[in-house]
């Protein structure tokens, strides 16, 4: 089944607001099998809308329409998709009681337009909305075999009535004999176009499961998908996959998971070790510390840490030697292995990590913008990590503390 998402809302086109929708009930779709080839975004205008809705029943075989439901003048998106499909509006009997029970409640009047959100496509299946006033609809057109559900825009009652409602409605009216189950493959240390260079033959002769990858700030992220009959197939030909993938660039994956970061994989990898760091930043402004300590837990890995932005500052703070610094100057190996060693003692941690380097916008110590320069206490070594990325600021100290905190990842014993 092919299906596309309208979202309609001339606050979208605006870019008041974020689409957020869409990824929701594309992401919902196709835990059920069913594909989204397209995503279109209309204004609260009937004849634009009329015209979607006609480019979309050609190609579709289900429209999702997101947004105009309410009882204001520019909701219109049940008038509009009712003379497109030339039926009629009706009253939903519980909707509207579900209506007149919220101002009998709220000891108010109900205003006429209110009506209106407990209007349904005739013939239609109502879909209640356990989270709001205005319900939905699902209208099957027997004419062109494109079925239409009608959704509210607002995240919290489009997000319950597709839970509760839709859910079951489609499992019903539009079985699957497939699902697509898809994996997240993280790497740093690789760029898109080297990582799509090495597994290119792969790429190349890929038909099911699929390969998409995707350029994140300052690491790329994977996604490889399955279209299959059980779950269980389908992981199944993820890791026969996964493990063509590992072969070319395994040497640069750190985890898994759409949303997961190299600081959420430090953090546990430490507490299943029952480990702790510390941190001793320079460019990076106790950035690493910050991020460590937005995750949940983090107090049981975390010893504490030394922010050392000015030569100054890392000699009185961390104790750093004037000559040391003289000799090889800040923006260097030895200088940041004697900032990690440092910290790792004054805190007693089991890693002293440090950053220093050359975020902009000009040079320190005849070193370039974009110098990084990572060190690394650990209780079996000492190792130096230097790297240079030539972006603006943000982005290099970006790439700075994700390239020290996976520096430490891979050193974890």
């Amino acid at each position: 089944m092919k299906a596309e998402i309208i979202a309609v809302g001339t606050e979208i086109l605006l870019g008041q607001i974020t689409n957020t929708n869409a990824t929701y009930i594309s992401q919902f779709l196709a835990s059920l099998g069913i594909e989204v080839y397209y995503h279109s975004v209309v204004g609260d205008n009937t004849k634009r809308l009329t015209e979607t809705l006609d480019i979309a029943q050609h190609r579709s075989d289900l429209v999702v329409i997101c947004g105009g439901l309410g009882p204001t003048d520019d909701d219109l998106t049940k008038e509009t998709v009712a003379d497109f499909l030339k039926v009629r509006l009706v009253y939903d009997d519980e909707a509207m009681n579900r209506l007149n029970n919220f101002f009998k409640d709220a000891q108010r009047p109900m205003t006429e337009n209110n009506k209106k959100q407990a209007q349904t496509l005739e013939m239609s299946t109502t879909i209640q909305n356990p989270a709001g006033l205005a319900c939905g609809s699902y209208y099957e057109d027997v004419t062109t075999s494109t079925a239409y559900l009608l959704l509210p825009g607002p995240p919290s009652e489009m997000k319950a009535m597709v839970r509760e409602e839709v859910y079951p409605l489609l499992k019903e009216k539009a079985p699957q004999t497939h699902q697509l189950v898809s994996r997240y493959l993280r790497f740093m240390g690789i760029g898109e176009s080297r990582i799509v260079t090495e597994l290119k033959e792969l790429m190349d002769q890929q038909t099911n499961p699929t390969i998409a990858p995707y350029a994140k700030s300052n690491e790329v992220m994977l996604r490889i998908t399955a279209k299959c009959s059980t779950v269980d197939d389908g992981e199944a030909m993820l890791d026969t996959l996964e493990a063509l993938i590992m072969t070319q660039v395994g040497d640069f994956f750190y985890g898994y998971g759409e949303n997961t970061t190299i600081e959420e994989v430090v953090v546990n990898e430490l507490k299943n070790r029952a480990q702790t760091v510390t941190f001793v930043e320079g460019m990076t402004g106790g950035e690493c510390q910050h991020r460590i300590t937005n995750i949940e837990g983090s107090s049981a890995i975390f010893s504490g840490g030394i922010t050392a932005y000015t030569r100054q500052s890392k000699e009185q703070l961390v104790g750093i030697s004037p000559d040391l610094l003289l000799k090889y100057g800040e923006i260097s190996a030895e200088c940041a292995l004697a900032m990690a060693k440092a910290g790792r003692q004054t805190f007693g941690a089991t890693y002293g990590v440090s950053i220093v380097g050359v975020a902009g916008p000009k040079e320190i110590d005849g070193q370039p913008v974009g110098t990084i320069i990572i060190g690394l206490v650990t209780p079996h070594g000492e190792f130096v990590e230097r790297l240079t990325i030539k972006r603006n600021r943000s982005y290099i100290r970006d790439g700075a503390v994700k390239h020290g905190l996976n520096f430490l990842r891979k050193h974890l014993v």
